[in-house]
């Protein structure tokens, strides 16, 4: 079933709130296998995952949706997800529910080989600018550069764990790789 419609068309959810679209967008591309399995779970534990669909695509669970594979525990998720989840967080208000579902949106989105917006089931990047602008203000205003969001994601969590080498972001494969990975300098950011 898929969520994107059965969302924006059985519960009239906005088209524009930026956090249901990345939401719907990321947990589809998950059961489509755009992007690895624990992404079909946003990489939250089981009882949070239900509260965010209840809470953000009220009826859908009702209707029949639910995640096409088991959670998958803590321990299995890439070793940087966490600290992707982490540094978003810290850069949004974590006493809403909605900027920690956002974050783990954007670090599942982060491990899908192509554009970040596009693992997402956005329409662009600037709806991850949106997204980012809403639940992360000092994140989005670090990026001063423009440099692609899942490379500057990147390079930040480098910046905050001093890692030498940075790892790069799954995004090898892609058509543009390119034309993501120029010369852009990221400016220190906490």
């Amino acid at each position: 079933m898929n969520l994107s419609l059965l969302i924006l068309d059985a519960f009239s959810l906005s088209p524009g709130e930026p956090a249901c679209r990345a939401l719907a967008g990321v947990l589809e591309s998950a059961n489509a296998g755009r992007l690895p399995r624990f992404a079909q779970w946003l990489g939250l534990d089981e009882p949070e995952f239900w509260q965010m669909l209840d809470h953000c695509f009220p009826g859908a669970r009702a209707a029949g949706w639910a995640p096409e594979s088991a959670p998958v525990d803590a321990a299995a998720l890439p070793c940087e997800f966490a600290d992707l989840v982490e540094m978003l967080i810290s850069s949004g208000d974590p006493a809403r529910p909605e900027t920690r579902w956002a974050a783990h949106a954007l670090a599942s989105g982060c491990f899908g080989g192509s554009h970040l917006w596009h693992d997402m089931g956005l329409a662009g990047r600037h709806d991850v600018s949106r997204l980012l602008r809403d639940y992360f203000p000092s994140l989005h205003a670090a990026n001063i550069t423009d440099m692609k969001w899942k490379k500057f994601f990147y390079h930040v969590l480098c910046l905050r764990l001093d890692l030498h080498p940075c790892p790069e972001p799954a995004c090898a494969g892609c058509d543009n790789y390119a034309g993501c990975h120029g010369t852009e300098t990221v400016i220190g950011w906490h």
